[in-house]
């Protein structure tokens, strides 16, 4: 069949005048950009592997004024991007990167865009809550489990314990005032200083060592305690499996045979393996995942049996008074899983859980 090549207007002819409404609609649309004047900035965790999320996200936003990417704009924006999570991310996950944005003068139609990262450390984020929250910072009652398991040992004063990441002394005090012979440490200063100053107060001889937990210069005694316990600290600052195996190490050290290794982790639901990007968010969301495989390999060749796998929400439930719970705002929703995943309750793959190991005999 021969293609029929449409002619052009007969001289003279005028040409036929755009009318239909939706079409000059659009028209107009896209000589609105010329003047459209906008800015804004944007602070997102530094979670990359919800990279094309953010990528996804602002090359919308862009466009809705007006400013379309080209494919190698998008590429060039994605990079950046991507480099600034990276670097924030090697910060801490407390860290933001800073997309910021601004047009051009009308009736140029560019956008400049900027991106920066925003420093936090887990000291910065403390600090910030003890200048902005009402304390306790992390409720009014000592765990009940510990509790339980030092009474469990003998008489308090023949079982000294150790607590490590013991913030304010919500525990630490608690178990000093019941005749535990209790140490502490404590890497953030302004909670080591607040933590001082309640045991000074109260009269209690609670030592505090200040440093982090891994530190061999921290002058801890080896051998010496008959409880390790890391509450809510392994569940919100330990960032990999290599820290695992590192706590196990330390508390090989640190107890005899027959201590006990407490701690609470967030551990996920078999059947379910987080991706990069869940893991990422979760130690954004202060509820860092492992896997049980993973806390049984970082055991490695020390010697520890575990004693109990169990909810700490539901034994925390269980032994505090009713009127008393829950502990504090933000204590369900979080032991549960719901700060990570926006689910109903009992729903999200994950909670936290009190882990009990006991070192054996060689």
């Amino acid at each position: 069949m021969a293609h029929k090549s449409s002619s052009p207007p007969a001289v003279g002819k005028k040409a036929l005048r755009e009318t239909n409404a939706g079409v000059l609609r659009q028209a107009l649309l896209r000589r609105l950009p010329q003047r459209l004047r906008g800015s804004g900035e944007f602070s997102i965790p530094p979670a990359a592997g919800l990279l094309d999320h953010y990528t996804q996200l602002f090359i919308g936003v862009f466009a809705a004024i007006g400013r379309v990417f080209t494919a190698a704009e998008v590429e060039e924006f994605r990079l950046g991007l991507k480099q600034n999570l990276e670097q924030a991310w090697a910060i801490s996950p407390y860290s933001k990167v800073v997309v910021s944005y601004q047009t051009n003068t009308p009736p140029q139609t560019g956008l400049l865009w900027r991106i920066n990262v925003l420093r936090s450390t887990v000291e910065d984020e403390y600090d910030h809550w003890l200048k902005t929250r009402t304390p306790p910072l992390f409720g009014k009652h000592p765990d009940a489990k510990i509790f339980e398991l030092a009474r469990g040992l003998g008489a308090p004063a023949e079982v000294p314990i150790l607590d490590l990441g013991a913030g304010t002394g919500r525990n630490a005090l608690a178990l000093a005032r019941a005749g535990f012979p209790t140490d502490a440490v404590e890497m953030v200063p302004s909670l080591a200083a607040v933590l001082r100053e309640e045991a000074e107060q109260a009269d209690l001889p609670v030592r505090v060592f200040e440093g982090d937990m891994f530190d061999a210069g921290l002058g801890l005694p080896v051998g010496h305690y008959r409880i390790l316990l890391l509450a809510e600290v392994v569940a919100s600052h330990f960032r990999s499996e290599a820290e695992l195996r590192a706590l196990f190490a330390l508390a090989s050290q640190l107890l005899p045979v027959g201590g006990l290794l407490v701690f609470s982790a967030f551990l996920t639901s078999d059947g379910y393996k987080p991706d990069d990007a869940a893991r990422e968010m979760s130690q954004v969301q202060w509820c860092n995942l492992f896997t049980r495989r993973q806390v049984q390999d970082a055991i490695g060749a020390h010697a520890f049996e575990r004693l109990s796998d169990e909810s700490v929400q539901a034994y925390e439930k269980a032994h505090l008074a009713a009127e008393d719970w829950p502990p504090t705002g933000w204590f369900e929703a979080w032991t549960g899983g719901q700060d990570l995943f926006d689910l109903p309750a009992g729903r999200p793959p994950m909670e936290l859980r009190w882990l009990v190991y006991r070192k054996a005999g060689a």
